[in-house]
Parts: C-alpha cells; structure tokens; sequence
C-alpha cells in the first residue's frame, strides 16, 4: 500500500469524522444511541464502503497478492493474522464511552457490519437500523484498519489527530508517537 493511499484514507476518514460531529448539533449521543436518521444512514454507508475497501486492501497485503472476496473471506485472513484486533478499542469523547468496533468479531458477525448490509439493500423497510451508534461504531472501524493498515505498510503517520474518536494508537506528538501500539504490534517489554 503506497503512502499516498493512507494519507487519502485518513483524510477521507477526516471528512467522514467531521459529517459525524456535525450531527451532534441535532441530537445528544448519550441516551440517544438509537436514533435513526438519513445523515447516520449516509455514515454508515460512507464509513462501510471504506472498511471494505481497506478489508480487502489489508487482505492483499497480508496475503502479497489481489484478494477478492466477501466478509467471511476478509474475516478469516484479517483474524488468522491479526487476532487481537477484536480488542482494540477507541474513545469516542462526545459519546463518553470507549469501544470496541470489532469486539466479538471471532465469534460472528460484526452487529453493525449486518445492519449496514440491512441499510445497504432494504433502508425502506430497515431504515431503525441507521442508528448514532451504528454510524460510531462503523466509522471507528475505518478508524482501527487505517492504523492496522499503515502499521502492515510499515508507514507512520507523521501527525494525526481526530476530533471525534480517539486512541492511545494516535501519533499525536512528533516526538514520541503513540502512546501504545496497536494490540497485535505489541512486544514483549510492553
């Protein structure tokens, strides 16, 4: 994966970030998790559409070769090499709460991986499910691929801050980087 591409990626998660805080205008996170609205739908969508392409991008670079496939394709590669991604976890300091995007993925599927495919193919008679919390959970899985990404790429992000999710996997401070590495990049001394 080319430099370029990241960076493209983290910008384009950057503007998806920003759709998001927008939102906050119009309704409090907390409590509220599941109100359903056309802009979460738009998230969702927009945030999904990235998590695939890098799923698949991921895949290729574990794999050294183009992977086409579907999410029990992408599932089966990503977890074989990178296990621990199910336990890494994201601030989401609007929302007041630390999640896991990918938490459980090991036992099935991701809830708002299925309720995107809802959204994706029958919004007019799923639309409840293009919830706050789903548009969060989604869009903080484009968060964890893009560092898991430039991190298989051996690519480190000379400055990044986001202004809705964050983590201690975010190189803040040119000087001295994340605060921690990513759960499947941690050493033995840490």
């Amino acid at each position: 994966m080319e430099r370029i591409d990241l960076i493209n990626y983290w910008n384009y998660f950057l503007s998806v970030e920003k759709d998001l805080d927008c939102t906050s205008q119009f309704v409090e996170p907390l409590g509220q998790e599941n109100t359903y609205s056309f802009e979460f739908a738009k998230i969702l969508i927009l945030s999904c559409t990235e998590v695939e392409s890098l799923f698949k991008e991921i895949c290729s670079m574990i794999e050294d070769r183009q992977v086409q496939g579907c999410m029990d394709t992408y599932k089966a590669c990503i977890l074989t090499a990178y296990p621990k991604i199910t336990t890494a976890t994201v601030s989401v300091s609007r929302w007041g709460k630390t999640i896991q995007p990918f938490e459980g993925w090991d036992l099935g599927p991701l809830p708002w991986w299925k309720d995107y495919q809802v959204i994706k193919h029958s919004r007019a008679y799923h639309f409840e499910a293009a919830t706050y919390s789903n548009a969060v959970y989604a869009l903080s899985a484009l968060y964890i691929l893009i560092f898991y990404a430039a991190k298989i790429a051996n690519f480190d992000f000379p400055n990044t801050k986001s202004i809705y999710i964050d983590s201690e996997y975010e190189n803040t401070n040119m000087l001295f980087g994340p605060i921690k590495p990513l759960p499947d990049f941690e050493t033995a001394d840490e």
